[in-house]
């Protein structure tokens, strides 16, 4: 009797320990094409001589940026998981990863339960993507240069270090995400609010909290069927010991848009504003040396009085079981500060192109996009046509 509860006992630990189970997969995208790309430009302004440049190459993250990545879940029972994710970006045309770090597209431990929603601590993107960039953008929602959302909405390409973000579970079709950066990662290349060259020399990490750029990031959205819709919310603060942060200026922005799906075609919309300076901006390594960007690369511009708006419509619509065709159009005007520079001019960015489903992991696609006024140089137009394949595992 006593070995046949003593049997019980050890298999009722057994059965205890198995529901706790954890699991790691192993996921990742390889997307490679063919590029052609060309830009014109004719002297004067910010340019220092003609441009008239073309190139064929191969390019990686043409549809989807290539990447690699592991994830995992454990269950703590009573409907709590742990979960976690390290995500690395693939440049498959030379096998290397980006400049930021191994782990730099995401790298996050946290809590998650179906009834409160999850918590998670790391790098990540924010909450401009999550909820108004990547479901809104129904045709080139992942990587496409310049024509999708992100290209126009710099906010919504953005990934935050050292953030702490809560999203909610669905309730009634609405949901919440929230975040907090204490040190966002990202650069300040220039601060503009005494004059266009005036350099923010902090960099790096600093010891007191002030002392390094800090964000806030928040959204909200709604499903109802066919029907979603969107708006999120962005600050970031400038570091207290620069020079934006002594003029106490901080960077907003705000996304709102929605989707619809008609099932014959899902058209998207997005609008945005950002203010007070000036967030991802494009970069002129791939265009001319000639030409001067006042915005430098990429990072956060802090200027007083800044503004960019943009907005971007998409379609997405099926073509047979395995085709999709894909259409866009973004525009992006800069005003105060940012004209002042030489920015004058909207840029219009136009975007066809069409997926084909060889298997549920393989797709191929040929795209096109026309782009003048990049940046708001007035005349500066470039063109871009990419055949590729990308495989998902």
């Amino acid at each position: 009797m006593k070995k046949t509860l003593l049997a019980a006992a050890l298999l009722t630990s057994f059965a205890g320990a198995a529901s706790a189970q954890s699991s790691v997969t192993l996921y990742g995208v390889l997307d490679a094409s063919v590029r052609y790309q060309s830009w014109n430009l004719s002297s004067g302004g910010l340019a220092s001589a003609d441009v008239s440049t073309s190139s064929i190459a191969v390019a990686s993250g043409a549809l989807s940026t290539s990447r690699f990545g592991i994830k995992g879940v454990e269950d703590l029972g009573s409907g709590n998981q742990v979960v976690w994710n390290l995500e690395s970006q693939v440049n498959v045309n030379e096998g290397s990863t980006n400049s930021l770090g191994l782990w730099s597209r995401t790298s996050i431990v946290g809590v998650r339960n179906n009834a409160w929603g999850q918590f998670d601590i790391g790098r990540q993107l924010g909450t401009a993507f999550k909820f108004t960039g990547g479901p809104i953008d129904s045709a080139f929602n992942t990587n496409v240069p310049i024509i999708n959302i992100s290209g126009v909405l710099g906010i919504t390409a953005v990934r935050y270090s050292n953030l702490l973000m809560y999203q909610s579970p669905s309730l009634a079709g609405f949901k919440v995400g929230l975040g907090y950066s204490f040190n966002t990662g990202l650069t300040s290349n220039r601060q503009l609010a005494t004059g266009g060259a005036a350099s923010d020399t902090a960099t790096g990490s600093a010891f007191e909290t002030g002392n390094n750029m800090r964000a806030a990031t928040g959204a909200l959205s709604y499903t109802n069927g066919p029907i979603y819709v969107a708006g999120s919310y962005d600050r970031i603060t400038p570091a207290t010991n620069t020079l934006s942060g002594a003029n106490g200026i901080g960077v907003t922005a705000w996304v709102v848009g929605g989707s619809y799906d008609a099932k014959v075609v899902k058209i998207g919309a997005a609008y945005g504003i950002t203010n007070n300076g000036y967030v991802n901006g494009g970069s002129m390594s791939t265009v001319s040396s000639t030409i001067t960007n006042p915005l430098v690369n990429g990072g956060v511009v802090f200027a007083d009085g800044a503004k960019n708006s943009a907005y971007n419509i998409n379609l997405l619509v099926p073509v047979g079981a395995a085709g999709r065709v894909m259409a866009a159009y973004s525009a992006q005007k800069n005003e105060g500060v940012l004209s002042e520079l030489g920015l004058t001019s909207t840029q219009n960015t136009y975007g066809l192109g069409y997926q084909y489903d060889f298997s549920k992991r393989t797709t191929g696609y040929a795209i096109y996009t026309y782009v003048n006024n990049y940046l708001g140089i007035s005349g500066l137009s470039g063109n871009a046509a990419y055949v590729g394949m990308r495989h998902t595992f």
